[in-house]
């Protein structure tokens, strides 16, 4: 029976074929075979891109409405035609938070955005993949100092520690520097002539300013100017910021967490004691007068042309621009005591997902971030400083043109790199409330330092004493 079903099959088989042969003069049909090369009027056409297979990586960067992603896609995209990018917008804090959420997955973006006091966070949740030593040369050549430095941390991975005597411990670059920033003394052109390079001349106009009726004011109404909370010094934050307030803790001697700014057991509030004093005694005065340390409304006031100063930052130039009552200018932070002031560095930074599945081409994105083309858009869309050599920037069209720019450019030659460890975490609640204390509530300066201390010390697990 099993013979018979095979002839039969072969007889269907052979059947079938025969079937489907063409009739004679019937032309045979062969397969389609696309061409990497066709000539079409003496001129050759090469399909060989067309087939190239492409890559993906996902960005996340700081760009809600896009065009400045758009553009800098398109420039990348001339040189690495076959790597597509997708940029998602996120925030720059909200990035790496977002970025937690995938953990190791490797679902997350390949490319992530966020400012320089999350970097060791990012580190220490195992996000960031350390930049190869060859994108670490190219920086070197490049970068602003200060933004490479903010971007380099000396890790252990095994024990999780930046201590820079852990067994293991290596140097490292953890991201890409795309901008840098700092505070400066924004001035009211139309009140000032010739900004104040000390804090004591500034101080002493201060009071003649603060009791001097408003211009304002409507006929029959004497108040003065710091009656109105026009107060001829103010700070876009508040008095109890760390952050802007490391210029005033520097003429006195103070910078958290020691030399070198990466000794999370010697962040050493006791230090701040002499400047807390002077800030309460001599600053507050003239700032706020009786009042709490955010009780004048700064910004809104210099805004509106109505105050001469004001300690501020790049980010405050889109609102301040926009005021059709202000005319303006930056100065560097004036000198207290004859000692200069210096304020924090900080940075924007672009870093590779430890976990992507594209860690080549994440590493040529954020490497083309610190490029001249991709500087001089970010400086066109964002109208941020670029994070390069200071020599470098000339080759960014506008900006050596742009002088409140180069104001900041000016101030960041005598700045600090702000402290990247992550017990900086746990400096700016107890920092803050150190000077509410003093300033709101009349407690010893000393008695809030070692307040500040203890708080800090339980917060970071150092203990008492450690």
């Amino acid at each position: 029976m099993k013979k018979l079903l095979s002839v039969l099959f072969i007889f269907l088989a052979v059947f079938s074929l025969a079937a489907c042969k063409p009739d004679e003069g019937e032309p045979t049909v062969e397969p389609t075979v696309v061409p990497t090369e066709e000539v079409n009027n003496g001129q050759r056409i090469d399909f060989g891109d067309t087939f190239t297979q492409k890559s993906k990586i996902t960005v996340w960067i700081d760009d809600e409405a896009g065009e400045y992603m758009t553009a800098v896609i398109a420039e990348f995209n001339k040189l690495y035609p076959n790597i597509v990018v997708e940029h998602q917008h996120y925030g720059s804090v909200d990035a790496r938070e977002m970025l937690k959420t995938f953990g190791p997955s490797g679902n997350g973006a390949d490319v992530f955005q966020f400012p320089h006091d999350h970097l060791a966070q990012a580190v220490l949740e195992d996000l960031v993949y350390p930049l190869p030593t060859a994108t670490k040369t190219k920086l070197e050549a490049r970068a602003h100092e200060l933004g490479l430095s903010i971007a380099t941390l000396t890790y252990d991975e095994g024990a999780k520690s930046f201590d820079p005597s852990s067994p293991n411990a290596v140097e490292g670059l953890y991201a890409v520097p795309m901008s840098i920033e700092s505070v400066g003394l924004f001035y009211n052109t139309d009140l000032v002539t010739t900004p104040h390079t000390t804090y004591e001349a500034l101080l002493a106009q201060a009071a003649i300013w603060n009791a001097q009726p408003a211009a304002d004011n409507a006929a029959g109404d004497t108040r003065t100017n710091a009656q109105k909370g026009y107060f001829y010094l103010g700070t876009s934050s508040h008095w109890g910021d760390s952050y802007f307030n490391q210029h005033i803790y520097s003429a006195f001697g103070f910078y958290p967490f020691g030399a070198t700014l990466d000794d999370p057991s010697a962040v050493g509030f006791v230090n701040a004691v002499p400047a807390l004093t002077w800030m309460v005694n001599t600053l507050k005065p003239q700032v706020t007068g009786t009042g709490a340390h955010n009780s004048v409304t700064a910004g809104a006031n210099f805004e509106l042309g109505k105050t001469p100063y004001i300690i501020a930052g790049p980010w405050n130039h889109e609102a301040y621009q926009k005021s059709a009552t202000l005319n303006y200018a930056v100065a560097p932070m004036p000198s207290i005591n004859g000692n200069p002031t210096k304020t924090f560095a900080g940075a924007m930074m672009a870093a590779v997902y430890k976990y992507s599945d594209h860690k080549e081409d994440a590493i040529k994105f954020v490497e083309f971030l610190n490029t001249d083309i991709a500087m001089e858009l970010q400086y066109e869309y964002k109208g941020k400083l670029p994070a390069l050599k200071t020599d470098l920037l000339e080759n960014i069209e506008g900006v050596n043109e742009d002088v409140l720019l180069m104001a900041m450019a000016a101030q960041l030659e005598t700045s600090v790199p702000m402290p990247t460890i992550p017990q900086v975490t746990y400096y700016w609640g107890p920092g803050e409330t150190m000077i509410i204390q003093v300033w709101n509530n009349a407690i010893a300066p000393a008695t809030a330092a070692a307040t500040a201390e203890a708080s800090y010390r339980t917060s970071a697990g150092l203990g008492e004493g450690n």
